[in-house]
């Protein structure tokens, strides 16, 4: 077989087809498929409890800024400094309180009874791919299917490999392993490969696809990222849950991070893996039945997607027109209008995904998600929506445009220096309307504030912390009481030391999207890079140069020694995006640096992929 011939190996089953129209968002619509919903029980008041504490530690944060400068009045900084203090402590008092829910309040996890012969379902994993590296998919993909083969249930499952390839050497491999993968003898579970003539339309047109050709015969769906990874368990879980409730349209699993070997990725893993379990469980108890999608590990019904989640092209062009780039907070949407249930399952177990290797990496995927999250604000008002399900989109946005707020708190507190002989400002005249008398803040006020705001910062990791602990009181799986500390320790001062470079390159993506530069679609470099330096100074210029300024400010004695941690950071940022995509060897003396369970006793499922 040569190149050119690779779509010939293309195999799929008969055609099956289901249409899927374009969802209007100007008009309502219900699915007249979906059943009656019954509320999850206490959601009001967990909604409350998370909301109400969030805004009183806001204006609490806020009325004690309101203090500083209310003897001589305020100015129009002033107001502005108040109003940034104001938006930044909200969003962080939401995951405190989230996560606050999560740790003592969390739903019990009553697993549906398994399928019978009666209500089993055909289901469907489905692996979209774009030029992706061939090897990892497929061992992902043996890894689950040998492990879906060993399992007992009724349902009946299917693999599907869908590709975007544009690459004729990725394709030409892709329709190799797929050939071995096929002439297996002895599985019950079939695999198909389909490689599309024209990737219109991204990830969301080659589900569309699918569905439109072949979703007709197939009861629900799994989606799965190229680097997805899930054991047979949590998709026979997803799969009697679905089968069990018969109002769910979309059942999301909460992915733990593996495969991290760089500083970076570590730092990624132990903050998702370790802090997100409370978060998590908090944002199921408030959600209830108006969850959200994250695009991937979840499984769907595949009749109730076609019927009311079609994505239509926006009007317009650049980063904020054309193709609906992050679709899956949008189907969720659409899915919950149309009177289906959109759930969360935050202690189903075994499910993953990888991260980038590198603060490139990262960054460069981020300005995608940056692009599509900032499109949901065109849609925040779109007819039918529920107002979970707004909120959802809105804060989607609101994790970019928070780093535009938070930049904008260092500007003014740059501005301010270390008082009113020391402040910038006193370089204009008097009579400019702006020129601000700033009070005398004594230094207890300011420690005050300080550890009023790291507290609301480290709160959330507390709870996550304290949630390992209850699942785990010897922490055996994380290495024991002293190095889970000491990672965690270890993890707290990295981020604290990455938060300045990832504001600076978040709000560089969200002026990029502003100002119309897409970013367009490329693969995700998933297996990481050692940059060169010159390639490291193009990248991290902008944070540079802010860094030095603020490094000439603190020097001339104009700006505030509080900023010299951000100061240090920033202007060091080409070294430390060096040295945290350095890869940690299992020989190198930080091995264990920041490790998780997954890699100190990974289950069955990781070991036949990464062994």
């Amino acid at each position: 077989m040569t190149m050119h011939d690779t779509k010939m190996a293309t195999q799929m089953p008969p055609r099956a087809p289901l249409p899927m129209p374009l969802q209007d968002f100007s008009k309502p619509f219900r699915d007249p498929q979906s059943r009656p919903m019954m509320q999850v029980t206490g959601t009001s008041w967990f909604r409350l409890a998370t909301f109400l504490p969030a805004a009183a530690t806001t204006m609490a944060l806020v009325a004690i800024i309101m203090d500083w400068f209310r003897k001589d009045g305020f100015v129009a900084i002033e107001i502005a400094m108040m109003a940034l203090v104001g938006f930044s402590a909200f969003w962080i008092a939401l995951s405190v309180a989230s996560s606050t829910i999560g740790l003592f309040f969390a739903r019990e996890a009553n697993a549906a009874k398994a399928a019978n012969s009666t209500d089993a379902m055909d289901v469907a994993l489905l692996i979209p791919v774009y030029n992706e590296d061939p090897d990892a998919v497929f061992g992902r993909l043996q890894a689950m299917r040998e492990d879906l083969e060993k399992s007992t249930s009724h349902h009946r499952f299917g693999i599907f490999l869908l590709s975007d390839t544009r690459d004729e050497a990725i394709a030409f491999r892709e329709t190799n392993l797929f050939d071995k993968v096929r002439l297996r003898t002895g599985s019950n579970i079939d695999v198909f490969y389909r490689r599309r003539e024209h990737n219109t339309e991204r990830k969301t047109g080659n589900i569309r696809d699918w569905i439109e050709s072949w979703g007709a015969d197939w009861d629900a769906f799994v989606t799965l990222d190229a680097d997805s990874l899930m054991a047979a368990s949590s998709i026979l879980r997803l799969s009697d849950e679905m089968a069990a409730n018969q109002q769910a349209g979309l059942i999301q699993t909460v992915p733990r991070l593996i495969g991290a070997n760089s500083i970076f990725s570590r730092v990624q893993q132990f903050a998702n893996n370790i802090y997100g379990g409370a978060l998590a469980r908090g944002l199921d108890r408030w959600s209830g039945n108006e969850g959200n999608y994250w695009g991937h590990n979840a499984i769907i019904r595949t009749r109730a997607f076609a019927a009311c989640a079609g994505l239509p092209i926006l009007r317009g062009n650049g980063a904020l027109g054309g193709t609906i780039k992050s679709h899956d907070f949008v189907e969720a949407a659409l899915l919950r209008r149309a009177g289906w249930s959109v759930r969360l399952l935050p202690d189903l177990t075994q499910s993953y995904e990888e991260t980038p290797q590198t603060i490139i990496d990262y960054v460069l995927r981020d300005r995608r998600w940056c692009q599509g999250n900032l499109q949901h604000l065109r849609l925040l008002f779109s007819s039918g929506f529920s107002a979970a399900s707004r909120f959802h989109m809105l804060q989607g946005a609101m994790a970019y445009i928070a780093s535009v707020v938070w930049f904008g708190l260092l500007v003014v507190w740059a501005l301010m220096g270390r008082g009113k002989e020391e402040s910038v400002f006193r370089y204009f005249a008097e009579t400019n309307p702006l020129f601000p008398q700033w009070p005398e803040i004594d230094t207890v006020s300011r420690m005050v504030v300080l550890a009023f705001m790291l507290g609301l910062l480290l709160t959330p990791k507390l709870m996550g912390m304290a949630l390992t602990v209850s699942q785990d009181p010897s922490l055996l799986k994380v290495g024991g009481p002293f190095r889970f500390f000491a990672n965690a320790l270890c993890e707290i001062v990295l981020s604290f030391v990455l938060a300045p470079i990832l504001m600076v390159q978040h709000v560089s993506a969200v002026t990029r999207t502003v100002l119309g530069r897409d970013t367009g679609w490329t693969p995700q470099n998933r297996g990481g890079n050692t940059y060169s330096f010159a390639m490291l100074a193009r990248f991290h210029w902008l944070e540079t140069v802010v860094g030095l300024l603020l490094v000439i400010g603190i020097s001339a004695g104009i700006v505030s020694l509080w900023l010299v941690p951000i100061a240090a950071s920033l202007a060091s940022s080409i070294f430390i995006s060096h040295l945290f995509s350095k890869n940690l060897s299992r020989r190198s003396a930080l091995a264990a640096l920041m490790e998780t369970e997954e890699r100190r006793a990974p289950p069955q499922i990781i070991t036949a992929c990464y062994a």
